[in-house]
């Protein structure tokens, strides 16, 4: 029977009604599942450097990028690299006008950017790739804040994604991308490097690859790149590599990070560089996401590509080598597990949300972590003292020093130097976060440091070598022993539970 006349036929006819709504909730799903991630991720701003890069960049905007140091007085004028730069004057203007809540806010949505920006170098559905963000952002939580390093996982989120994009579809050139990314990149943070080695890395695995399968005829997973395309990465990689001079030091930005990396002392004494210690509480996240990409494995092999397996493996190596870089791998290897879990469910994540029940049970969650993250935040906005009663920063002893004007040069805390440097200008430092490595012939600040209070035969000839006359010392650790060892000698002008301060007997304080 023809259709009467004027009649239209239905817009509906090629999608079924169940399967509108089922996509609607997938949707839902998605976006509370994203919103959870930056939620969980948002951390209160005590990050022990957090201090001088709001007070870098500041100074920056006032008097120009640093060439030399100007905190502290033992290493006064240092030529100190501050490939952060940038950073700090954005982390300056956004607490600036906006404060710590939105602070934190910003970087949990980086961190949230990059994760999800890595999954989705797969191919996977949506609701695959979001909540595998969610998976590996878990564990990154306990590394990631309002920190400079959540720039390098940006980076290298981005130098993922254009390195995979290129890689499956060559002629769309987005690997040219690589190289004003990496102009920006170094001057946001040294982090710059890891986006080079996982291009460098990259062009191995993938040269391996095509010399592997000329040779062998058992085909391989994923595109076998010519040798024009692979001279046409290298090539980018050198560029890559040549912009990364277009920074205030020049190619003197290379040299703090070696002496970083490198450095004995760091990596044994600074607690973010130790290695990863799988006993450690933190580390429990990592070990459960490394058991269920291994207990997968054998389930999807077939199908991964080796390229993808290679990079993992090359960054778990690297992220267990210290704290600080545990974020790298569950970047790198997220679009391993999403590829997996999107194998082992082909039917996709959306057969199992067909209940609205589930979108509603996730309000409630979102809500109740949102509450306790504006709990654990908004005090260091309204209450200054809550960095001393909540996050353990010498705070009162600072306003005891700023209402009493004690004289002499002050020795402090490593883990209290940006604090210092941020809340108490008046008085130079004696160390903080950027002087680690700090080295002259004549001198090394941060061996200096370690000896005092912790060898008590060594410690008056440091503390008289720098002309120390007022500590501001950890009330519950052994860098104090010394100086109550010797009352005599340092008199104790302040204490509480956090810290203590000591003056030297033949010093006067001076008073208004």
């Amino acid at each position: 029977m023809s259709r009467l006349k004027g009649s239209r036929p239905s817009q509906k006819k090629n999608k079924p009604i169940s399967k509108i709504r089922t996509d609607k909730i997938v949707w839902w799903f998605s976006g509370l599942i994203l919103l959870l991630v930056t939620v969980v991720l948002m951390r209160p701003p005590t990050d022990p450097d957090l201090g001088w890069h709001l007070r870098n960049g500041a100074d920056i905007l006032r008097l120009g990028v640093p060439r030399g140091d100007l905190y502290s007085y033992t290493m006064f004028g240092y030529p100190w690299i501050s490939h952060e730069w940038l950073t700090d004057v954005g982390l300056y203007l956004s607490n600036h006008y906006l404060g710590f809540w939105w602070l934190s806010a910003l970087f949990a949505g980086l961190v949230a950017a990059a994760y999800l920006l890595a999954a989705r170098v797969s191919k996977a559905r949506w609701e695959v790739v979001i909540f595998m963000t969610l998976v590996a952002a878990l564990v990154a939580l306990p590394i990631v804040g309002i920190r400079a390093q959540v720039i390098t996982l940006v980076g290298l989120a981005a130098t993922l994604y254009y390195l995979f994009s290129w890689y499956y579809e060559p002629k769309n050139h987005r690997i040219y991308w690589l190289i004003p990314l990496m102009l920006i990149w170094v001057n946001l943070h040294g982090g710059f490097v890891a986006g080079l080695l996982l291009s460098g890395v990259f062009l191995f695995l993938a040269t391996s690859k095509t010399i592997w399968q000329h040779y062998s005829k058992k085909a391989l997973i994923g595109p076998i790149l010519t040798t024009r395309q692979l001279i046409e990465l290298g090539i980018v990689i050198v560029l890559m590599a040549g912009v990364t001079l277009i920074n205030p030091y020049t190619w003197r930005v290379y040299d703090e990070i070696i002496r970083t990396v490198f450095n004995p002392a760091v990596l044994k004494g600074i607690s973010e560089w130790n290695p990863v210690q799988w006993s450690n509480p933190q580390s429990q996240n990592l070990i459960i996401y490394t058991v269920c990409l291994l207990v997968l494995l054998p389930w999807t092999w077939r199908k991964l590509d080796v390229v993808k397996l290679g990079l993992a493996l090359v960054f778990f190596v690297i992220a267990i080598a210290s704290w600080r870089n545990l974020p790298f791998f569950p970047l790198i290897a997220l679009p391993l597990l999403v590829e997996m879990i999107d194998q082992l469910f082909p039917k996709g994540i959306h057969y199992y949300l067909r209940s609205r029940w589930l979108i509603l049970a996730l309000m409630p969650i979102i809500i109740y972590i949102g509450y306790l993250r504006y709990q654990e935040i908004m005090p260091y906005t309204h209450d200054p003292s809550a960095w001393g009663s909540i996050a353990n920063y010498p705070y009162q002893a600072v306003q005891y020093i700023k209402e009493n004007h004690p004289a002499g040069k002050l020795f402090n805390e490593y883990n209290w130097g940006g604090y210092l440097v941020w809340q108490l200008p008046e008085k130079q430092v004696f160390i903080d976060g950027r002087m680690a490595v700090w080295q002259t012939p004549e001198q090394d600040i941060f061996a200096d440091y370690l000896v005092v209070g912790k060898n008590q035969e060594a410690t008056p000839e440091i503390l008289g070598r720098y002309d120390v006359g007022l500590a501001l010392v950890f009330a519950n650790r052994t860098s104090k022993d010394y100086f109550m060892a010797h009352p005599e000698e340092w008199k104790l002008l302040y204490s509480d539970k956090i810290a203590m301060i000591f003056e030297r007997s033949d010093l006067k304080s001076i008073t208004n």
